[in-house]
């Protein structure tokens, strides 16, 4: 019965300090510290429906919120602020004192609150005026606002018969506009604020509950807030876990959650945790002898004064004893020295004595982590500029984290099991973005492209499974793609053909939003330009400060190139998504007359023509092939002797000159009276008509009549006499 009741209990203990760390952590903006504070204001209902419901039926809710706020107040830490506004003394906020020493006796104070009263409204405009009065003097803290009730405040109660319609509609605009002030005075002051209802509707009627539901609707409009409904034991029992889990910051679907590996050996208790820690609290529900500590060690250094407590938390004394009493401890440790933080490692807990396995059963162990990231927002090109942050910029989101309350120490992640233990996704326009974590710069990363919108809500959600779970606002506000044009520099540009390839350039001005471009970005995108025309002309460009020079050119030869109005479309990408400049100018170029525009070009083609000429002289130009050919030959002065004349050769060798240089006309070579020229085949020569006479023999026969008639053709051993009165003569002519 007991075991069954602890549930119960917890539930109410962890219920309010849980729940405020929840709301902490999903509505988290994007700056990455956490306060080093809480400042809470709690309605706390000690009505008499607490106590009994329709027929006088006594109920325990009275004794678990006693237990639960004795609880709260022992979770707390010492530089946290709390009042509480009991319904009984609904115009009064008492100040909780959370000093070490004077905790406990704070915590055996609330013990002994009785109310029985009513559910005035007037407690919640009580606590909202403290809160608006501490956001004057301290905006680096969380503020809570929290209400557990478990009926309907009076004055918006239309089931009282002295309400009117009207009176109950002002009582709750006036709440609710108040409500709404204080959250809009806190996002004004850049302050955390978080509202939370804890209706107790176990025993609501239907009138009641009908109430209720409009109550909560406008409380969530008006403050953004959060409401945790307790519907009865089987709800409670059911919630328990989430609670529990939410009191750290876990997740609470996890069914395996995630722990410190308690190791129990004699007296000590081992603990260790692959991540910092901002707290250590044993929660010991027990009917027994509560256990007592002694020494507390981080990595195996002592820790003097790191242990906070133990405070003893207990249900106020029951007239009806419903249920047997729950009594608890709450022990704190923490690291005194340095940052305050426990670093991660092994934790050893040393107690007075070894402890009973019933004992060992009894202690939960709530692991608080010192745990924060910081989400980083930059184009793929590393530009970190929201000013670039154009439609269709491909984006990349890194997740980083960080050692809470640090100046952005990072958290090293490498030798962590990431893939198993972290689910790390963002949500950037409703769409879904998983982070993939990278070991080589200690992130998780994902990429994206900015849509056509002005602002894009970004929420990033960093999960340690069972451990740690945190959602960050921020948006991203994407700046319209900039408008781009092109300027030219004079209204018209006018040359003569035969002056453009001298002529000043064609200058153009790009332009950003009406404002010229920097020289840098044009410099960045120049090499994107283009520049196409359908005219015939060439084009080159440059870039000349934030200029860019248009040089028309002709093309050769000059009578190619269009004349009149040459238009050109010029295209200019930006360095941006969806950027580009299009303009098409014209080009004016003049006309010239026949002689200037064909006449270099004529004579230059008649010189090519008399070249060609030449040179195609030269190559058909028969000559002898003077290395194949020769003419052996014998003179005599008697004819008898010419058998015994010594026979001389000739070669066919004639100056380089007429050889290679004169055109056409075949080459010639004279061999004692005789005078040959080369035929076009390299093997027999030509005896010219000049130098034949009708005496001459050729092949054994005179050429009488025939002489001077034409040149005859000589072959290989042909001979030719010649016979004079005082000079004979033979020649051969030879062919290898």
């Amino acid at each position: 019965m007991i075991g069954k009741y602890k549930h119960h209990v917890i539930l109410l203990v962890l219920f309010i300090f849980s729940f405020c760390i929840f709301v902490s952590a999903v509505a988290a903006k994007s700056d990455s510290s956490i306060p080093k504070n809480k400042i809470v204001a709690l309605v706390y209902d000690d009505s008499g429906s607490m106590w009994e419901q329709s027929g006088n039926v006594p109920i325990d809710n009275w004794k678990y919120a006693n237990y639960a706020l004795q609880s709260f107040v022992a979770l707390l830490e010492k530089q946290d602020q709390l009042r509480v506004v009991s319904m009984s003394t609904p115009t009064v906020p008492e100040p909780i004192e959370l000093d070490e020493k004077l905790r406990q006796h704070e915590i055996d104070q609330i013990r002994t609150w009785t109310g029985k009263r009513n559910t005035p409204l007037e407690s919640l405009h009580t606590a909202i005026n403290e809160l608006n009065k501490a956001v004057d003097s301290n905006k680096n803290s969380d503020y809570w606002l929290i209400v557990l009730t478990d009926g309907i405040f009076n004055e918006i109660n239309h089931l009282e018969p002295k309400l009117t319609a009207t009176q109950i509609e002002e009582n709750k605009n006036a709440l609710f506009t108040s409500l709404r002030k204080l959250k809009d005075k806190m996002d004004q002051n850049g302050a955390s604020f978080h509202s939370t209802l804890i209706p107790i509707e176990s025993y609501l009627s239907t009138e009641e509950l009908e109430i209720m539901a409009d109550f909560k609707r406008q409380w969530t409009e008006s403050s953004a807030g959060n409401v945790l409904v307790s519907n009865g034991e089987q709800d409670i029992i059911q919630r328990i876990n989430e609670v529990a889990a939410l009191m750290t910051n876990r997740d609470p679907s996890e069914q395996e959650q995630f722990d410190l590996h308690p190791v129990w050996d004699g007296n000590q208790l081992f603990l260790e945790s692959p991540f910092p820690l901002r707290r250590i609290t044993l929660i010991e529900q027990s009917a027994l002898e509560n256990a007592s500590f002694k020494e507390f060690y981080i990595n195996k250094q002592p820790i003097e004064q790191g242990m906070e407590g133990p405070y003893k938390v207990i249900t106020p004394d029951d007239p009806v004893i419903l249920h047997p009493p729950i009594q608890g401890t709450f022990t704190h440790f923490k690291n005194v020295n340095g940052d305050g933080m426990i670093d991660k490692g092994i934790y050893k807990i040393v107690f007075q004595k070894p402890l009973s396995e019933e004992q060992q059963k009894s202690i939960k162990i709530l692991a608080e982590p010192a745990i924060d990231f910081r989400v980083d927002l930059k184009k793929a090109t590393g530009d970190k500029n929201p000013e670039v942050y154009f439609t269709g910029s491909k984006m990349i989101l890194e997740a980083t984290l960080l050692k809470s309350e640090s100046n952005d120490e990072e958290i090293d992640l490498r030798d962590i099991d990431v893939k198993s233990l972290f689910e790390v996704e963002a949500e950037i326009d409703r769409v879904k973005l998983p982070l993939k974590y990278d070991s080589k710069v200690n992130k998780f990363i994902g990429d994206f492209t900015l849509p056509q919108k002005e602002k894009i809500p970004v929420n990033v959600k960093v999960n340690i499974k069972g451990f740690y779970q945190r959602v960050k606002e921020t948006s991203i506000q994407v700046n319209p793609a900039r408008k781009l044009s092109l300027v030219a520099n004079t209204e018209t540009w006018r040359t003569e053909l035969d002056k453009l390839n001298q002529a000043d350039p064609f200058v153009i001005t790009p332009m950003v939003n009406g404002k010229e471009m920097s020289s840098e970005e044009l410099k960045k995108v120049f090499n994107k330009l283009k520049v196409e025309t359908p005219s015939h002309i060439k084009i080159e460009k440059e870039q000349k400060g934030n200029q860019i020079l248009i040089y028309p050119k002709s093309l050769s030869p000059i009578f190619r190139t269009s004349v009149g109005d040459v238009p050109l479309h010029v295209t200019l990408p930006g360095q941006y998504p969806n950027e580009i400049a299009e303009e098409t100018f014209t080009l004016n170029i003049e006309d010239i007359s026949l002689l200037k525009k064909y006449g270099s070009v004529a004579i230059k083609a008649l010189i090519w023509l008399v070249l060609l000429v030449y040179i195609f002289g030269i190559i058909i130009k028969p000559r002898f092939d003077k290395n194949r050919i020769s003419l052996e030959y014998k003179q005599s002065r008697k004819r008898e002797r010419l058998r015994d004349a010594r026979g001389m050769t000739e070669n066919f060798h004639t100056n380089w000159f007429n050889r290679w240089l004169i055109p056409y006309l075949a080459e010639k070579k004279s061999i004692g009276d005789l005078t040959f020229k080369a035929d076009r085949k390299k093997d027999r020569v030509l005896l010219v008509k000049e130098s034949q006479d009708p005496n001459l023999i050729v092949r054994h026969e005179k050429l009488e009549g025939r002489s001077k008639k034409a040149d005859i053709l000589i072959y290989h051993n042909d001979e030719i006499q010649i016979e004079r009165s005082n000079d004979h003569s033979v020649y051969i002519f030879k062919s290898h």
